[in-house]
């Protein structure tokens, strides 16, 4: 059976997990999309989450763990989100369906940072909680970068053009 520190490790590799895939859906993004604000958007948050990874890491590595190199659940779940959504579309659909997927992909993680924290206050390691807290407002952030963007490029596809006038 595992203790509530094994736990807090596996939660934090987790994350730790998450966020390198993510930095991977991040990359392809980057590479994918054509519209300016979104493509400076996914770039920042790419800056941030491999921060976000090192932070999970120091903290791992702290409390003795290590990380696992896998790619976690989370990676799995949007590369599948990703080929559903982007199967048989154009460009402009294309754009907006990274944002979307870039948007739901900021809330999952702040569900899964607020998970943790609770998780850590309940065991008082306030360092933990402290990185969750952090980590939930640079993901909130993103995600409210994220939002208007959706709606810009969605309009852009009956402009004919992948940046909004």
């Amino acid at each position: 059976m595992e203790t509530p520190q094994e736990r807090l490790l596996r939660y934090l590799d987790d994350a730790h997990a998450a966020e390198v895939g993510i930095e991977d859906m991040l990359r392809g993004a980057i590479a994918r999309v054509n519209n300016v604000q979104a493509k400076t958007a996914f770039q920042q948050h790419l800056a941030v989450t491999q921060n976000q990874a090192q932070r999970l890491e120091q903290r791992l590595l702290s409390l003795g763990g290590k990380t696992s190199g896998g790619k976690g659940i989370l990676n799995t779940i949007m590369g599948k989100v990703s080929e559903v959504l982007n199967a048989g579309h154009d460009e402009f659909d294309k754009t907006t369906q990274d944002i979307i997927k870039g948007y739901s992909t900021e809330h999952l993680e702040i569900g899964m940072y607020t998970s943790l924290k609770a998780y850590a206050e309940q065991l008082g390691d306030t360092e933990t909680v402290a990185l969750a807290v952090r980590a939930i407002a640079e993901e909130q952030e993103a995600a409210d970068a994220l939002l208007p963007l959706i709606s810009e490029t969605a309009k852009a596809a009956i402009l004919g053009a992948s940046t909004p006038a």
